[in-house]
C-alpha cells in the first residue's frame, strides 16, 4: 500500500472540551493552511484516529476522569512503522499527584510534545507542522517497507512456484533429482538445502554457500544446528524447529544465525517437511534469506524518527527562549549604556548577567542548528581555500601538544554551503578531537571528491546517490565505543565531566550538515582514534566564490528616518522601539499586520518596515512586507525572528534579497544593520 499521499495523514485532530477552545484552535490551524477536525469527545477523537490522521492536539483536561483504555490500546497496537504524534496542552501543576498523572500519560501515549499554556500562536502552529512532518515520514517509511516486503514476497512466491514445478517434474521424470539440483543451484539469493530426518545437511546450493560461507564439501554431513547461535542451541531451538516442521508441515521464524567464521546475520528461515511419492516422510527442505540489510534500514528509520522528534522539541524550546533572551539581554545592555554606577560591583554584575544571556543565546542557536531551523546563507566555496585559512585559529585552539596536518585533494569540486557554518563545524570537530587527545597527538583534516553510489545510498536511507565533496577530521585520541557513537549526535549528550561541555557541538554540526543536504558519519574504535567524515553535495555550478573577510566594526550610529516596528511580543516591541528612538529615529509601532498597513497608508515618511515574521492574524511578516511593497514600493524591509521560518527560508536557505537580524539582537548590531539597509539600498 502506498501511504505517501494519504489524505488522513494531513489532518489535525483537536480535542479541547472546555468552552470554544477546540473550535478556536481549529480556526488558528486552518488559517495557517492546515486541515483540522474539532472533536467534542474522546469517542469522536478515537473514531477519527482509527479512520486516519496526522496529529492530535489535546487539552489535558479532556483526560480528566475519562476511560482511556481504548485510546491506550490503539496506541499500543499501532503497526511497527507508526508512532502517532500527540501535542498535549498542559497547565502549570503543583503537587505529586498531577505530575504522576502527566507522567502516566506520557508513558502510555509514547510520542508526546508538551506545550504549557498560555501558548503563542506561532509556537502552536510550528509544533503541529513539525508533528505532521514526522507523521508523513512515518507514512513514507511504511510505503518503503511495504514495497520491499512485496518484492520479497514475490521472490518467495517465485521460489515456491519453482519448487512446485520441480515436484511435478519429480513425479513425471526419472531424472528428477538432477532437475531439482539444477533449479536450486540457479538460485543465488536464497540458501536452499535439504536435511535428513535427523537434521544433517544432505545438499547445498550456490545461495547457501554465498550466505553462510561454507562450501558443499565443508558442510554436507554436518548437523544444521551449526548455523544457530550458542544461545539458541542452549535452549534447544534447532530440535524444536524440526519437531514443529515434522508435526505441522512447516516451521518459520526470523532470528540471528551464524556464518562461517562466527559472524552473525539476521535471517528469515523456513523449514518444510518433505515426503516421497508414497507420502513417506524423508527429511526437510530448508530456505534461508539474509535480512540483515532490511533490519539495518529499519533501525536507521527508527533512529531518524527519534532524531526528528528530538529536533522538534529543541526547535520549539529555542524559539521561545530567543524571545525571552531578547528582553533580558536587551534591557541589561540598556542599563549599562544609560546608568552610571559609582559602585564598580554593580557594573561587574551587569556584565556577568549579559555574558550569561549571551551564552544562553549561543545554546539556543546551537539547538536551532540541530533542529535544522537556522537560516543559512550558502555560497559557492572551495574547501581547499577555506581550510588553510583556518590554520592559525586551529593551531591556537589545539595547543602545542597536538600536531595539525592537512591533506587536500587536487581539483576539488566546489560546494554550495554557508562558509561561516562550515568554519564553525570544523572548529567544533577540532575541539572535540583536542579533548580526546589529553596527552597530545595529531589532528588531520582531509578533503576529497567522492561518489556515493546506489549501494551506499541503499544502506543509508537519508543519502541520495551522487557526487560529494568529503571533509574528514581525524584524531589519534582515545576513540569511542559503539554505544557512544550511537548517541553522539543527540543534543546534550556528552562524555565530558559536568561543566566541561554542553553536549551541543556535534549535534550542531549534524543539524547544519543535514540542513545543507549533506551526510555525516563517524568511524571510531577505543584506543584507535576517531574520524568524522562530512559529505557536502557537489555544486552544479562553481559560480563565483565570494571573499570571506573578517567582519568590520561598524559604529553605533542612528538617523532621523521614520521606522515602523511590527512585533506581537509587547516586551520585545517596547525594547526595540526604545533603542530605535535612542538612536534618533522616529518610530511607529504595531502589534499585527492590519494596524501596520494603516500606518503605511497614512504616514508617507516611513522609510523602513522592521517586522517579526511570526505575527497573529491572517498575514505573517513576509506577507505584510509583500503588501507594503505593493502600496509603498519605496519602503524597505528588515525581518527578525527567534528561529528560521518557511516564510523567508526554503530548503534551509534565506530567500534572495531578504534582510534578516536574528533574535536576540543587541544595540550595536541593530544600529549597524538598519544603517546598512537605509544607506545601501538593501531590503
Amino acid at each position: 500500500m502506498n501511504y505517501r499521499n494519504e489524505a488522513p495523514g494531513r489532518r489535525v485532530l483537536v480535542l479541547a472540551p472546555t468552552g470554544r477552545d477546540g473550535k478556536a484552535a481549529c480556526a488558528l490551524l486552518e488559517h495557517a493552511g492546515l486541515e483540522c477536525a474539532s472533536c467534542s469527545s474522546l469517542d469522536e477523537l478515537q473514531h477519527h484516529l482509527e479512520a486516519g490522521a496526522g496529529a492530535a492536539v489535546i487539552a489535558q483536561e479532556a483526560f480528566a476522569g475519562a476511560d482511556l483504555s481504548r485510546l491506550f490500546n490503539w496506541v499500543a497496537t499501532q503497526p511497527p512503522w507508526s508512532d502517532f504524534p500527540f501535542v498535549l496542552l498542559t497547565t502549570r501543576q503543583d503537587g505529586a499527584r498531577p505530575r504522576q498523572h502527566l507522567l502516566h500519560l506520557l508513558e502510555r501515549l509514547r510520542n508526546v510534545t508538551l506545550q504549557e499554556r498560555p501558548i503563542e500562536t506561532v509556537t502552536l502552529i510550528s509544533t503541529v507542522r513539525s508533528a505532521l512532518r514526522s507523521r508523513q515520514r512515518q507514512y513514507e517509511a511504511a510505503t518503503y517497507l511495504t514495497e520491499r516486503e512485496q518484492v520479497a514476497s514475490h521472490l518467495e512466491e517465485l521460489v515456491s512456484e519453482r519448487t512446485r514445478e520441480v515436484r511435478e517434474v519429480f513425479a513425471k521424470l526419472h531424472d528428477s533429482e538432477r532437475q531439482f539440483r539444477y533449479l536450486v543451484e540457479s538460485v543465488a539469493d536464497y540458501a536452499i538445502f535439504l536435511l535428513s530426518r535427523e537434521g544433517v545437511v544432505t545438499s547445498w546450493n550456490t545461495g547457501a554457500a554465498r550466505i553462510k560461507g561454507y562450501t558443499a564439501e565443508e558442510i554436507i554431513g554436518q548437523h544444521f544446528s551449526i548455523f544457530y547461535t550458542e544461545e539458541d542451541r542452549g535452549t534447544g531451538l534447532p530440535a524444536l524447529a524440526l519437531a514443529t516442521a515434522r508435526r505441522a508441515g512447516r516451521f518459520g521464524m526470523e532470528g540471528w544465525r551464524v556464518r562461517k567464521g562466527g559472524a552473525r546475520f539476521w535471517a528469515s528461515v523456513t523449514i518444510n517437511a518433505v515426503h516421497d511419492e508414497h507420502g513417506q516422510f524423508i527429511g526437510f527442505a530448508k530456505v534461508t534469506r539474509d535480512l540483515t540489510e532490511r533490519r539495518a534500514i529499519e533501525d536507521q528509520l527508527r533512529q531518524m524518527q527519534k532524531m526528528e522528534a528530538i529536533g522538534q522539541l529543541t526547535g520549539g524550546i529555542a524559539h521561545d527562549f530567543n524571545n525571552m533572551l531578547q528582553v533580558i539581554s536587551g534591557n541589561i545592555e540598556t542599563l549599562q549604556r544609560r546608568v552610571r554606577y559609582e559602585d564598580s560591583n554593580i557594573q561587574r554584575l551587569l556584565t556577568a548577567a549579559l555574558h550569561g544571556a549571551e551564552r544562553a543565546s549561543t545554546l539556543t542557536h546551537r539547538l536551532l542548528a540541530y533542529s535544522r531551523q537556522q537560516p543559512l546563507d550558502p555560497k559557492p566555496i572551495d574547501l581547499n581555500r577555506l581550510v588553510p585559512g583556518m590554520s592559525d585559529l586551529l593551531t591556537r585552539t589545539l595547543g602545542e601538544r597536538i600536531k595539525l596536518e592537512s591533506v587536500l585533494s587536487g581539483g576539488l569540486w566546489h560546494v554550495l554551503v554557508d562558509p561561516n557554518q562550515v568554519e564553525n563545524a570544523i572548529l567544533n570537530l577540532a575541539v572535540n578531537a583536542r579533548d580526546a587527545m589529553p596527552d597530545g597527538g595529531k589532528l588531520t583534516i582531509e578533503t576529497a571528491n567522492i561518489q556515493l553510489d546506489e549501494a551506499y545510498a541503499l544502506a543509508h536511507t537519508e543519502v541520495t546517490a551522487g557526487h560529494y565533496v568529503m571533509l574528514a577530521v581525524s584524531d589519534t585520541g582515545i576513540g569511542m565505543t559503539a554505544d557512544v557513537i550511537e548517541k553522539v549526535f543527540e543534543p546534550f549528550f556528552t562524555t565530558k565531566k559536568l561543566g566541561e561541555g554542553t553536549g551541543l557541538g556535534l549535534s550542531q554540526v549534524y543539524g547544519f550538515v543535514k540542513q545543507s543536504g549533506g551526510h555525516i558519519n563517524i568511524y571510531s574504535e577505543p584506543g584507535e582514534g576517531t574520524t568524522v567524515r562530512v559529505y557536502f553535495p557537489r555544486a552544479l555550478s562553481a559560480g563565483t566564490e565570494e571573499p570571506h573577510p573578517a567582519p568590520a566594526q561598524i559604529p553605533e550610529i542612528g538617523g532621523r528616518e521614520t521606522i515602523l516596528v511590527v512585533e506581537d511580543n509587547p516586551d520585545v516591541r517596547t525594547y526595540t522601539t526604545e533603542i530605535l528612538r535612542e538612536l534618533g529615529y522616529r518610530v511607529f509601532e504595531a502589534q499585527e499586520a492590519d494596524t501596520a498597513l494603516g500606518f503605511l497608508a497614512s504616514e508617507p515618511e516611513i522609510k523602513l518596515l522592521f517586522t517579526d515574521i511570526g505575527l497573529p492574524g491572517p498575514l505573517n511578516g513576509r506577507q505584510l512586507s509583500d503588501e507594503a511593497r505593493r502600496i509603498r514600493p519605496d519602503v524597505r524591509t528588515l525581518f527578525t525572528t527567534g528561529y528560521a521560518q518557511n516564510a523567508i527560508v526554503h530548503q534551509g536557505r534565506l530567500d534572495p534579497g531578504v534582510q534578516l537580524i536574528v533574535k536576540p539582537f543587541n544595540f550595536a548590531g541593530l544600529a549597524a544593520k538598519i544603517r546598512q539597509i537605509l544607506d545601501g539600498g538593501l531590503g
